[in-house]
């Protein structure tokens, strides 16, 4: 009996650290989105929204304001400071898709994949072939004391790439393996 108690305490902590460790991909609504981005108790804004780039279509977009324990508004950066706003990248006069993003709520806050697809050496460098795709993790941080620099950034978390040759950064996306990223 006490073996069988044993077993089933086991199952249910092996089980609650699964979930505790559970992600997943945040479908966002066009407009304004609140959620709690860095975990701290305050919804912060996300907004998204489209782009139109003057091509054949639009991009999606994603903003990220984050609202600190005063109440005061700041935008977050993009990893890599190249910007404040995320967008996918899809080729002009074509429906590839060859760059793009995705928002993952985690059990304390979100974290951002980029996704893009590898070119060069071994690779070719056309970008509307089948290629692997390279994913890269990015999780909210902050640093409050010192004037001039964000209070809040993406810190790089990981990065890993696919075995596997996609058409479009949306036939990757599906395959992505957060626990690649851990």
């Amino acid at each position: 009996m006490k073996i069988k108690q044993g077993m089933m305490f086991a199952l249910l902590l092996i089980s609650l650290n699964a979930l505790a460790n559970e992600t997943s991909k945040v479908i966002l609504k066009e407009g304004s989105n609140l959620l709690d981005i860095n975990g701290d108790g305050v919804d912060d804004l996300v907004v998204y929204s489209r782009f139109e780039n003057n091509t054949s279509h639009s991009n999606n977009t994603m903003t990220i304001f984050m609202i600190d324990p005063q109440g005061k508004y700041h935008i977050l950066p993009v990893a890599n400071d190249i910007g404040f706003t995320w967008s996918d990248f899809i080729l002009s006069a074509s429906t590839i898709k060859i760059a793009d993003y995705a928002l993952y709520k985690k059990p304390e806050g979100y974290f951002i994949v980029s996704a893009r697809k590898l070119t060069g050496g071994e690779y070719g460098e056309d970008v509307s072939d089948d290629l692997p795709v390279k994913f890269t993790r990015y999780d909210i941080n902050s640093y409050q004391d010192a004037p001039g620099v964000p209070p809040y950034f993406w810190e790089y978390r990981g990065t890993y790439t696919t075995e596997d040759k996609y058409h479009d950064i949306d036939d990757a996306f599906p395959h992505f393996n957060s626990e690649m990223l851990k």
